[in-house]
């Protein structure tokens, strides 16, 4: 509502990230199909990265399983939601979980969402 009033729109950040919560019974799939998915009891998955986003440029590659977020274990895309709030231009440290469970820092700068998006 602030920003509705101050700047007469809302802001919203975007990283160009499509999100899926993880659930025992989605791991257990993507476990049987590519034993080299990493060992997880909860997070996001990651399954398509926007060319040329802030996500990108940071580094994500389709297939992370994001389990913490600005310093914060995550279960789920709600709490990544709340957490970034109305962050952008904000760097964003998040650690992700690769196949064979390599675990990477990538640092993400939101930029704000438009309508053509």
């Amino acid at each position: 509502m602030d920003h509705l009033l101050k700047k007469g729109r809302v802001i919203r950040p975007w990283l160009g990230l499509k999100l899926l919560d993880l659930n025992s019974m989605i791991i257990q799939q993507l476990k049987e199909r590519d034993p080299s998915f990493p060992d997880v009891n909860r997070g996001v998955m990651i399954p398509m990265v926007t060319p040329g986003s802030p996500a990108e440029r940071a580094g994500f590659q389709p297939g992370d399983i994001v389990i913490e977020f600005d310093g914060k274990p995550v279960g789920g895309i709600k709490e990544i939601i709340e957490i970034m709030g109305e962050r952008v231009g904000v760097p964003i440290k998040v650690v992700v979980k690769r196949a064979n469970n390599k675990l990477v820092s990538l640092t993400v700068v939101p930029e704000e969402a438009n309508r053509d998006r």
